[in-house]
């Protein structure tokens, strides 16, 4: 069954982002980190209390980003996935918030200060076990249980789907890939001859969970036999991921589900520190000087 690990996109404002994905969606922020390419940009980690894999929305905070232009092809929308029967709680959570969503069946459709496309929607599935609930005035069986949809904008569906269907043997029907029970990935056709470019709000990469390193070496392996585009395979401490590049041009990452965010600071307090994995500790005071900051 495959799953979700997680999506990353790009912010502005980090306290604006921070504001709407804890104190808006009731999600916990897991890990205040940087960003292991750029260490100028911080990484921001959402998701439910420990940050399981599947529940995890990120934002690298860019300072001065400028507008996105979603061209000929891109990432968009971030599906999240509510229980049964907490619609309603969500409808008024939302209004008297200010925000303004609108109703389509059991989804409720919305923005982010970045014009992030926001989807929650109602999945027969449990709410978050009780280990996992995050400590806020949302409710435990109203709490988001976690990713159910992104979707994967390209010139050429046809050559998306080969990919997944050759690479992971998942297949499409009618456009969309159905991970599991409750989620998927839309494939859908762009228009535009433009240059997409990246900014305020793009999402820059989806990640699928991989069971272990060797289930993601094995993956490795496979993409070099079938000549796919290989960004890197690399060690983000929290997790080893494998990159490629989709023949429609965007970022796909495979992620493995352990050790998690506990190797740099307890559970307890996730998010309360700048923490860096222990391969970063050396750099630290460097990296503190150099990060940009917030306007």
């Amino acid at each position: 069954m495959a799953t979700f690990h997680h999506v990353s996109l790009l912010t502005r404002h980090a306290q604006e982002n921070l504001d709407f994905y804890t104190k808006v969606l009731g999600l916990r922020f897991v890990k205040n980190t940087v960003n292991q390419e750029n260490h100028k940009m911080l990484h921001y980690y959402y998701g439910d209390y420990s940050g399981a894999p599947g529940t995890v929305v990120t934002f690298f905070v860019v300072p001065l980003l400028a507008q996105r232009h979603d061209e000929d092809h891109f990432l968009g929308t971030i599906g999240l996935k509510i229980p049964s029967g907490s619609l309603a709680f969500w409808q008024e959570r939302l209004t008297n918030l200010n925000i303004l969503f609108e109703q389509s069946g059991a989804s409720l459709s919305f923005k982010d200060k970045d014009d992030v496309q926001l989807y929650l929607e109602e999945v027969a599935a449990a709410p978050l076990a009780a280990s996992q609930v995050v400590k806020n005035d949302i409710p435990a069986d109203k709490q988001i249980i976690g990713l159910r949809s992104t979707e994967f904008h390209v010139k050429e569906p046809a050559k998306t789907s080969e990919f997944f269907e050759k690479f992971l043997g998942w297949s499409t029907v009618n456009g969309r890939i159905q991970l599991n029970q409750t989620d998927f990935v839309e494939i859908i056709q762009t228009n535009s001859d433009k240059k997409a470019r990246m900014g305020r709000g793009s999402m820059d990469h989806v990640a699928f969970a991989v069971k272990n390193d060797a289930a993601l070496e094995a993956l490795y392996q496979k993409a070099q036999d079938q000549d796919w585009e290989i960004e890197e395979l690399v060690s983000r401490g929290y997790f080893k991921s494998l990159y490629i590049r989709e023949p429609g041009g965007n970022r796909v990452e495979f992620a493995t589900m352990q050790p998690g965010f506990t190797i740099d600071e307890p559970l307890e307090t996730l998010g309360e520190s700048f923490a860096l994995p222990p391969f970063l500790q050396g750099q630290r005071e460097e990296i503190e000087a150099h990060i940009y900051k917030d306007l």
